[in-house]
């Protein structure tokens, strides 16, 4: 319990970002005796907030770049006079012919600003070197960024920890963003990768390292609950605020809206769905009069599909026989508050339609409480939903609106003939064998705690 662990975060417990580390870092702390996180930025709004809890024994320090990750200026200021990065850089620029896309271009010239800066932040990487010297472990949880200073780290340290990186999903797969800079770099330093899921370990022996004992997979989990929820047949009372969706069938979303996470495929079904009439009459017969589309999360995209969702609704002149179809929109909300919208509302379905993904915490949360889901095969998400978990069903990752409206339409009609509870148990059940935090997070502090 004497030992002593350095994490290094993007922004946690800064801001409203990384939710899944409050979690982690509560078993970890208790594995040893001090834990130091070093975050690489503070998100702009967040200045002179009050930290999120940690554990007593958790000391957190200023973060390693003096402004945003995305303030170019100071990025290339702080990183000037810094050549240690150079070399590398340009050997990566020629090998892989960074110069023949530009797309490619920028994105190396992005984590170089980044790597240059942390590494010019002099003060900052002499409190980060003190702090290794009695570290037995450096983790790393995003395989990113901050991870690109692992190998000139080592080379400064005259007792160096075991350096440990996690690897989720926009971190792996190079396809997610069209190309990783440095890599082969990274996957050479580290001591250990721990990617979340067995997709994400097969990718990475596949194309960086094949060396036995240096890959490991530890899964994320999500937060234990009390069965106490409506899905699994214990309705919480609901507040006076919040409105009762009986006679609904109630489909619910949860991410950024950007162009990665493809909510517009949501939106377009929902159109092509209201438009359905033997779907209208099948859902009217089990006394459901509407459908209720509830999407959580914010972004750029969201103001469009809300326009677009307006100018495509059906004329009121057709509307008779139709599926009517309701939307509310909350917003980026506090994980908490997410939590409790699903501990306060029965959810009938969840949805991710994703282009990519590691393994989503968001459908590990819906499936915690009896939520079954439909989402894209990509990354490890066929991991949350194996075959025959009668919990869900994997889409394919070519998804059109027209496929996504067809797939939800299928499950509507074959989960009204089911008993009324038994795929909310089969989704808790689920949850509950593989995807509860303590279960793997407990796990992955006892495998950082002896190295």
């Amino acid at each position: 319990m004497g030992k002593r662990l350095a994490v290094f975060t993007n922004t946690f417990p800064y801001g409203k970002g990384e939710t899944f580390l409050e979690d982690e870092i509560n078993f970890t702390a208790q594995e040893f005796g001090k834990v130091d996180i070093f975050p690489l930025y503070i998100p702009q709004g967040s200045e002179g907030e009050t930290v999120r809890n940690v554990p007593q024994n958790v000391t957190v320090h200023p973060p390693l770049l003096r402004g945003d990750h995305k303030d170019k200026n100071t990025l290339l200021k702080d990183g000037l006079l810094n050549f240690a990065p150079i070399g590398f850089a340009v050997k990566e620029f020629i090998g892989k012919k960074i110069y023949s896309n530009k797309k490619k271009i920028w994105l190396w010239g992005s984590y170089l600003c980044i790597l240059r800066s942390i590494l010019g932040n002099r003060e900052r990487m002499r409190e980060v070197r003190q702090v290794l010297e009695e570290c037995s472990v450096a983790y790393f949880y995003w395989g990113d960024k901050s991870a690109l200073a692992v190998p000139f780290l080592k080379k400064k340290l005259k007792s160096a920890p075991a350096f440990v990186v996690r690897f989720h999903g926009s971190d792996v797969y190079e396809q997610a963003k069209g190309y990783l800079p440095f890599r082969e770099m990274l996957y050479k330093a580290v001591d250990y990768a721990v990617p979340i899921s067995g997709n994400g370990k097969e990718y990475i022996q596949q194309n960086y390292i094949n060396q036995p004992g240096k890959i490991e997979i530890f899964r994320l989990g999500s937060s234990y609950h009390s069965d106490a929820c409506p899905n699994l047949g214990a309705p919480v009372p609901l507040k006076e605020n919040q409105v009762d969706s009986t006679g609904a069938y109630n489909i619910v979303s949860c991410s950024n809206v950007i162009e990665l996470k493809r909510v517009h495929l949501i939106a377009g079904a929902m159109v092509l769905l209201e438009q359905d009439r033997e779907l209208a009459g099948a859902i009217k017969e089990k006394g459901i009069n509407h459908l209720c589309w509830t999407h959580i999360g914010d972004g750029p995209l969201l103001e469009p599909i809300k326009e677009y969702l307006m100018q495509n609704g059906p004329a009121e002149d057709d509307a008779e026989g139709l599926t009517p179809v309701a939307f509310n929109f909350l917003g980026a909300m506090p994980h908490s508050k997410v939590l409790e919208y699903y501990q306060t509302h029965y959810t009938d379905l969840f949805i991710q339609a994703s282009r990519s993904e590691g393994i989503p915490v968001s459908i590990m949360e819906a499936l915690s409480y009896g939520t079954p889901v439909l989402a894209t095969n990509v990354g490890g998400v066929a991991e949350l939903l194996p075959q025959g978990c009668g919990c869900g069903k994997l889409l394919p990752k070519e998804l059109t609106a027209e496929l996504l409206a067809g797939e939800i339409k299928e499950w509507i009609l074959k989960s009204l003939q089911m008993p009324e509870f038994d795929l909310a148990l089969a989704a808790r059940r689920q949850w509950e064998e593989k995807w509860d935090c303590r279960k793997n997070y407990t796990a992955f502090a006892k495998f950082l705690a002896p190295l």
